[in-house]
């Protein structure tokens, strides 16, 4: 190796693609079961509890306030202390429950678990912490990677529904929530702590950025740092405009998916037809968080932000009007796609406030979701006082309409890329120097 031809680069694998697997596992047995295969097991509990599917949907908005509560926080939290204690210990929460609610006898007790210790182990192991560690590790591809971890969030629910379905006659839903924990603690707590590390070496760090390896790679953003205090992050217009466009869409997504299994049964469709439609639901959420991680690196975020709501708006009319497993799978597919809007979230975060400020402003922005979480009670709600599910998913699909076009009053801000280029150089140049 010499200086005049510059560093000979060994070219071997980055370690923050490990963190972000483990990413996409941890959000996805956290997940799982208790969010994405949700209205699954809501026929058979509300057959052995004696109990309403409204009533049941309680657990899931109580779930939803909770973990909004908590998020800013949590938040605070994934900005001072290690990723892999922080989900380690929620994974292990969501063990406990999943035995919990295996056992449960009674409406109360299972929406107890989904009120107070269901939302503990969420967002301990999801999002905040996950987002917020894949925000240390990465500058160059930063959407790539918050796309691929939020496959966490829907790639459970692409694959367990069909699952769920087809084995729950024969063996019954205590015995599914049971195996879950099993798998969660013998397999994915083992991993989460033994591949979770905070930040890249110095070594890691250039090799990410040059190909080499010698220098760390702090993050690009605006502001940010330690000093960020939750003040600065509600001055920024920004951040009001995410939240604009976030919570219509999170709205509509949740009527949606959390009462598919009963729209499908509304239409005279079997319970396999609606395992596969939550699976296609999943699949093009999972789609759409590569996607939208992609076309954040290439295009900024708020284009592919109204984009996505002018698609679930779509959707929504579509489920609401359609009839049939042609025109629901439509439907399906564009209200799942919606679900790609966390990559795009954390990119706009990360972007404006920075990594070191990350968790903070991330926290604060899941902390507005209690004015949704209700969304999926008050469809079902409506339909049981309507007869359909027309009126209530309509309303949502104009809100989440509204919500797009104020998002293209975002202003985007472009210095994180120039600060990448910057750094990439700087990091070179030092190479050849060292060498």
């Amino acid at each position: 190796m010499t200086a005049g031809g510059g560093a000979t680069r060994r070219i071997g694998w980055y370690h923050g693609w490990n963190i972000v697997a483990v990413c996409i596992l941890s959000q996805a047995a956290a997940n799982g079961m208790s969010i994405n295969a949700f209205s699954l097991f809501l026929h058979d509990w509300s057959a052995d509890l004696h109990s309403s599917i409204s009533t049941l949907q309680l657990g899931m908005g109580a779930c939803g306030l909770v973990s909004a509560s908590l998020s800013p926080f949590i938040g605070v939290l994934a900005d001072k202390y290690p990723a892999r204690w922080l989900m380690g210990g929620g994974l292990v929460g969501i063990v406990l429950v999943a035995f919990g609610i295996s056992f449960a006898t009674t409406t109360w007790q299972l929406l107890a678990l989904y009120a107070l210790p269901l939302p503990l182990g969420v967002v301990f192991s999801t999002a905040v912490p996950a987002n917020a560690i894949v925000s240390r590790w990465f500058v160059r591809r930063l959407g790539l990677a918050l796309g691929l971890t939020a496959f966490g969030l829907g790639v459970a629910g692409a694959v367990l529904p069909p699952i769920i379905a087809a084995v729950m006659p024969a063996v019954g839903w205590r015995a599914i929530w049971r195996v879950g924990g099993v798998v969660i603690a013998l397999v994915v707590i083992p991993l989460v702590l033994w591949v979770l590390r905070d930040r890249p070496t110095e070594r890691e760090g250039l090799h990410y950025m040059t190909g080499d390896g010698k220098a760390p790679t702090p993050h690009h953003g605006h502001g940010g740092g330690g000093s960020l205090n939750w003040r600065e992050v509600f001055r920024r217009r920004n951040f009001w405009l995410l939240v604009g466009v976030y919570l219509p869409i999170l709205a509509l997504w949740g009527g949606c998916a959390q009462n598919l299994a009963p729209i499908a049964a509304s239409q005279g469709l079997s319970q396999q037809t609606a395992g596969a439609l939550l699976s296609a639901f999943s699949l093009s959420q999972v789609s759409a968080t590569l996607i939208m991680g992609l076309l954040s690196d290439r295009f900024g975020n708020r284009l592919p932000l109204s984009g996505l709501a002018v698609a679930d708006a779509v959707g929504g009319l579509i489920i609401a009007y359609g009839h049939g497993p042609g025109s629901l799978g439509v439907g399906v597919v564009l209200v799942g796609a919606s679900g790609g809007l966390w990559p795009l979230l954390a990119a706009a975060i990360a972007v404006e406030f920075g990594a070191s400020g990350f968790g903070r402003a991330f926290g604060l922005l899941t902390m507005f979701i209690p004015v949704v979480v209700l969304t999926p009670f008050l469809v079902a709600k409506v339909q049981e006082s309507t007869g359909s599910y027309v009126v209530g998913l309509t309303g949502l699909a104009a809100l989440t309409f509204a919500g797009g076009l104020a998002c293209l009053f975002m202003r985007e801000r472009h210095q994180g890329r120039a600060t990448e280029a910057e750094k990439t150089a700087a990091l070179e140049d030092t190479v050849t120097t060292v060498v």
